[in-house]
């Protein structure tokens, strides 16, 4: 009986021990510490650590330094490392549906409005296809970048067909691809930490990103000098956890991870507009000129891209199911 009673106290020792161990997650980001994203995921981590009693830490690769955010869905897969935040578009390689997101549908709407798909049923949708596909966790919702933008060193861009002819960098994704075709510009993928030598060499004429991002690497001193703004697409970054890491966390460690991460990206979304606008200021207080797309063009190249919505969406290999669903959110 005393056997008993001794193994079974012996049990709820080691339970305890387990509950109450450390653990450290190895995040991998491929911008450089002073860039949005890292910064904002920083702030976050920080509030996971102080929330968990200091359980639960972070421990950051930055700048590329161990994947950069084309391989680490691989990395994740493996676990070779236990969180990242790729951008959707990146996913896309690996996840086709994730491309709905940059379909004319969403063209031009306020963040607000492509809260309702990334947020909604889209969102849960692609979480579900990217943990079945991946082995991974979607901790939770998804962190904004911001408004994407053109970007160049010579050609100053007035109108969407003004690209024709160039090379531009491309984040990712094949939709960003499809839409250069159109206009008869090259896409052109390089990692980001490779942006600047590419663009001081030639290599490319300007590049697909935010202000913000060109803000933090200082892009107007590797040769930018005009960017062009018609909010053709809005950026995120999807929270993904690998399986091994995650399953290493007890439960109440879990919670305390999705949880604070949610409340975290409230936040972080309303800083993340905040530093776009700074940023935009920084580029032009260094002689980048900007120019807006005027509405009637917005209005002409969303009629016509809407038209080629179905070919593209085929092309690009989006489940017509994945579409009806972004079509319901984004109609609520």
């Amino acid at each position: 009986m005393k056997l008993f009673a001794s193994a079974a106290l012996a049990a709820i020792v080691s339970a305890a021990s387990v509950a109450a161990q450390d653990h450290t997650i190895d995040v991998s980001l491929d911008t450089g510490p002073t860039h949005l994203r890292n910064v904002l995921v920083h702030d976050i981590a920080k509030k996971i650590e102080e929330a968990s009693e200091g359980r639960l830490k972070f421990n950051f690769f930055e700048g590329g330094s161990q994947y950069n955010d084309r391989d680490v869905t691989t990395a994740l897969a493996q676990g070779a490392i236990d969180m990242a935040m790729p951008g959707h578009w990146n996913l896309a390689r690996i996840v086709p549906d994730y491309n709905v997101l940059g379909l004319p549908m969403f063209y031009g709407l306020p963040r607000e409005d492509q809260y309702k798909a990334t947020d909604g049923e889209t969102g849960a949708a692609l979480a579900k296809e990217t943990e079945e596909k991946l082995g991974v966790v979607v901790l939770g919702n998804w962190m904004d970048l911001g408004f994407g933008a053109m970007f160049f060193t010579e050609t100053a861009v007035e109108v969407p067909e003004d690209i024709k002819g160039l090379k531009m960098r491309s984040p990712g994704g094949a939709v960003v691809v499809a839409r250069f075709e159109k206009f008869g510009a090259t896409g052109v993928s390089i990692p980001f930490p490779d942006v600047p030598q590419a663009l001081q060499k030639g290599t490319i004429d300007g590049l697909m990103s935010t202000f913000e991002s060109v803000r933090s690497a200082k892009l107007w001193d590797s040769g930018l000098k005009h960017s062009y703004s018609d909010y053709h697409a809005f950026y995120q970054y999807v929270p993904l956890v690998s399986a091994k890491a995650w399953n290493d966390l007890p439960a109440d460690l879990q919670e305390i991870m999705r949880t604070t991460w949610n409340e975290g990206v409230a936040e972080a979304r309303e800083a993340a507009a905040e530093a776009q606008a700074k940023a935009a200021e920084e580029a032009a207080s260094h002689g980048m000129t900007n120019i807006s797309a005027a509405e009637a063009d917005l209005d002409a190249l969303r009629a016509d891209l809407m038209a080629d919505q179905d070919r593209l969406a085929e092309e690009l290999r989006v489940d017509p199911a994945i579409v009806a669903t972004a079509q319901k959110d984004l109609a609520e």
